[in-house]
């Protein structure tokens, strides 16, 4: 079993009051990682892939910590975590962990697979007894027992399960994916009589819809909330089981402030027939979010118009004023095709005297620039070349391209790219982009010079 430390597990009973734990209340972890999944009594989150992005495991666990604590809805002294190479194995230290801390034992470091109880692990727990009597303990008394016969006992499922936990077979996951509009709704558990306990019983609601509209990078124009009445007849009249209120705003949003301000207003001049049980909220239109920051010095308290506060382009001409124009610089593209020249940095104060028409934003024109890689390198790393293959921490696998690139001849003979970009792979370095440089005066040559490799992307 592979000893890197990618599973994170959290117990999901802190973050939702009811049972069990909805998808909507773990959203907030696929900021960190697109891999997250509700596995039995746990968040999981695998972040093998991403760990690099936040600076390491332990930034990454510093900031996963704090986003957990303002998720939690049920109050914990010090919530507790584990950390596993498998989903099985970071899920049983939790359930350990979670005991030693009932307990009011001291925290203790990660207990090898092996030495875990049978009742971490809940396909062993269901055969706790035959087990027991066998004499097993532990994970590892069952894997020392003869396979065949133990199949024959308690079935080939809890022994798939062990074998998935030691990472000797894959996992099947369900994992946690955002819905394509956002709907949801929200038992009060108790009736509510007025407008502000109907506002406040819509919190949650809302801070689930800010979630969503961050992680889809969306703003919401308008949305919808309905309540349910707890009766049917007051006075004799028919009342109808839903009632709603929609409100729309003049610009697209992620803030809930406003919102908030505009349903208090509205529900404060509804009058209330019957009180309310059940609360849903839908996002009725959203378009994709284009912030535009208002000010560099933002006020406490987020006034815009305070005297303190400053535009973007105030401050680049007050910064420009003080230290020169060239003291704040901004990358803008440029027309080319070759990679390192596909950007250029300059005066942000020119940038913005610039009368910059509005040029449409359309698709990829040439399929191979989905295969771009988000990341280049400073400068393209030449890569060792051993047996026609290029290596980088080990041969390299091609695999996608050739893709040829002929451009730079305007800049002269030394700007003069003649490459041919690959996709590569290996288990180290994961997937690159890499190229082939051929010889500046391969295009006139009758027989090809021998070719330099170079890295010049990487994936993530």
């Amino acid at each position: 079993m592979s000893g890197n430390t990618h599973w994170i597990a959290w117990p999901a009973a802190l973050l939702a009051e009811q049972e069990p734990t909805p998808a909507s209340a773990c959203w907030w972890a696929l900021e960190f990682s697109p891999r997250v999944v509700l596995l039995e009594d746990a968040l999981l989150l695998e972040t093998g892939m991403v760990q690099r992005l936040w600076g390491g495991l332990q930034p990454m666990l510093k900031r996963l910590e704090q986003a957990f604590a303002r998720a939690c809805t049920v109050a914990a002294e010090q919530p507790v975590r584990a950390q596993g190479a498998t989903a099985w194995l970071a899920l049983a230290r939790l359930r350990l962990a979670q005991q030693r801390a009932a307990q009011g034992l001291a925290e203790s470091g990660p207990i090898p697979a092996d030495a875990l109880p049978l009742w971490t692990l809940r396909a062993l727990q269901e055969h706790s007894a035959v087990l027991q009597r066998m004499g097993c303990q532990t994970w590892g008394d069952v894997r020392a027992l003869p396979r065949a016969g133990l199949s024959r006992r308690i079935g080939s499922k809890p022994l798939r399960v062990l074998d998935e936990a030691y990472g000797l077979l894959p996992q099947p996951l369900d994992w946690l994916q955002l819905p394509q509009r956002f709907a949801l709704r929200h038992d009060l558990g108790y009736p509510a009589h007025s407008a502000q306990a109907v506002l406040q019983s819509a919190q949650p609601l809302l801070r689930t819809l800010q979630l969503w509209l961050q992680a889809r990078h969306h703003a919401v124009l308008a949305l919808q909330l309905r309540w349910h009445h707890d009766l049917r007849r007051v006075d004799g009249q028919e009342l109808p089981a839903w009632d709603e209120l929609c409100i729309r705003t003049a610009q697209p949003t992620q803030g809930m402030e406003h919102l908030q301000r505009l349903l208090r207003e509205h529900l404060g001049r509804l009058r209330w027939r019957a009180p309310v049980d059940m609360l849903e909220l839908q996002a009725l239109e959203t378009v994709p979010w284009a912030a535009m920051p208002l000010s560099c010095l933002p006020a406490e308290g987020g006034a815009a118009d305070h005297p303190n506060s400053l535009a973007w382009h105030e401050w680049v001409e007050r910064i420009g004023a003080r230290w020169g124009e060239d003291a704040v610089r901004q990358v803008e593209p440029c027309a080319d095709h070759r990679p390192e020249a596909m950007q250029c940095w300059q005066s942000a104060a020119a940038w913005l005297r610039k009368k910059r028409p509005a040029t449409p934003v359309n698709g990829c024109a040439d399929p191979w620039q989905a295969l771009w890689p988000p990341w280049l390198l400073p400068e393209p790393e030449a890569l060792a070349v051993q047996a026609n293959r290029p290596h980088w921490h080990g041969p390299l696998q091609l695999r996608a391209g050739p893709y040829r690139l002929e451009s730079g001849w305007w800049d002269g003979t030394e700007a003069l790219a003649v490459r041919d970009y690959f996709v590569a792979y290996n288990e180290v370095v994961g997937h690159v982009w890499i190229y082939r440089e051929r010889s500046r005066s391969q295009l006139l040559a009758a027989a090809p010079s021998p070719a330099s490799w170079f890295a010049q992307g990487v994936y993530g």
